[in-house]
């Protein structure tokens, strides 16, 4: 398989596809038990998660704008703003903020489905890190070298 073809096939679409059938049958098949008592801390967890997620994929999208496409759309290598604290801005804050919402909603179900997304996640993210490092070698690896996958460094110095 040509590196453009396998570039294309790794898009956000496609993994957006199968985290959503996921969560569709955890909520589906799953009982809606809940695991424990929810309590002001954890309820208050998913406010830092969506202001972390609103910082980062706005962060992403304000420095690089084909941010949210798939491999194949990337034309450089970005490594100011929120990238230099993380290589996959995005996906790390969907991560979080799918764990922030576990913990403000403690179920079953919604823990399956957060621990779903985050394998698809960090999966996807390691099929991109191919794509990425076969576009651009040694570029993306020494920026790979450098800079964590997808838990920030909130003290990496960013340039605007």
């Amino acid at each position: 398989m040509s590196a453009p073809l396998k570039q294309k096939l790794i898009s956000p679409v496609l993994m957006w596809s199968i985290i959503i059938t996921g969560i569709f049958l955890f909520m589906w098949l799953l009982p809606h038990v809940w695991l424990f008592r929810r309590n002001i801390f954890t309820s208050l967890l998913l406010i830092p998660a969506a202001l972390n997620w609103l910082y980062f994929f706005f962060g992403a999208v304000r420095v690089h704008r084909r941010a949210p496409q798939s491999a194949a759309a990337i034309n450089h290598v970005v490594t100011t703003g929120v990238y230099a604290m993380v290589r996959h801005p995005i996906y790390s804050a969907d991560i979080l903020l799918a764990w922030g919402v576990f913990f403000f909603l403690p179920t079953l179900s919604i823990l399956c489905s957060a621990a779903w997304l985050t394998v698809v996640m960090v999966a996807w993210m390691n099929l991109e890190e191919h794509a990425l490092e076969e576009k651009f070698g040694d570029e993306y690896t020494c920026y790979k070298n450098r800079t964590p996958m997808f838990i920030p460094n909130y003290r990496a110095r960013t340039q605007p």
